[in-house]
């Protein structure tokens, strides 16, 4: 009998990709020279946040600024953050091209499932060299509004689409991600749920089946 496809459902930033909060890190400061603020932003601070939206990031390090000029500041770092700005700060995350393309080869399929905008992740992709591995990108653009999007929420709902249309059952969607609304997506749909941890970076507390360092394990699933 033919072993039943699965589907594997990664977060994009924080886990395929290493190196965009360097850039924005980079992006903050520019900000404040143009502004001719005084600034002392740590990268570690940048890695703590990691994960929110744009707003919510520079309302953190610029404080005193009024909500006009956050939205104006928000606009700056879309215009800035373009592909050349990227290509320089980003890269494929350890072991990731190969666990993807050993996924594909084995005849399961590789899904984004991003909180970013899909102007922004798609390019993103393509720059890390994944776009053909990648069967489909869900956006669920969090990172440039100014709304309240429940994240979990959101993905849940898309995983849980996946599972439909699919015809998935118990262990045919695997949920990859960093950060606990990742997780906790995937244990709400149902899915495999694998905690990527990266060094250096604050770790969330979740319930996830496996917790790796290692993309290697995920090949367990194959």
């Amino acid at each position: 009998m033919a072993r039943k496809m699965k589907i594997f459902a990664w977060d994009f930033h924080g886990t395929l990709e290493q190196g965009v909060e360097v850039g924005f890190w980079r992006i903050l400061k520019q900000l404040a020279r143009e502004q001719k603020i005084k600034e002392n932003f740590k990268l570690a601070e940048v890695r703590r946040l990691y994960g929110t939206n744009v707003g919510s990031y520079l309302k953190h390090f610029f404080p005193k600024a009024s909500a006009d000029e956050i939205k104006q500041m928000m606009a700056q770092v879309a215009a800035i953050q373009n592909q050349r700005h990227l290509k320089k700060c980003v890269k494929p995350a350890p072991g990731a091209i190969d666990v993807l393309s050993k996924i594909k080869a084995a005849g399961h399929k590789n899904v984004v499932v991003s909180s970013s905008h899909p102007e922004h992740i798609n390019p993103l992709i393509k720059i890390v060299d994944m776009d053909r591995l990648i069967d489909k990108v869900y956006a669920v653009d969090r990172h440039y509004t100014h709304k309240k999007i429940d994240l979990v929420r959101e993905k849940t709902r898309i995983l849980k689409r996946l599972i439909e249309q699919n015809g998935l059952k118990r262990g045919e969607l695997v949920a990859i991600g960093d950060r606990a609304s990742d997780i906790s997506a995937g244990i709400a749909a149902g899915a495999i749920t694998y905690q990527y941890l990266r060094r250096g970076f604050p770790v969330d507390q979740t319930e996830s089946d496996y917790k790796i360092y290692d993309f290697q394990e995920i090949l367990r699933e194959i």
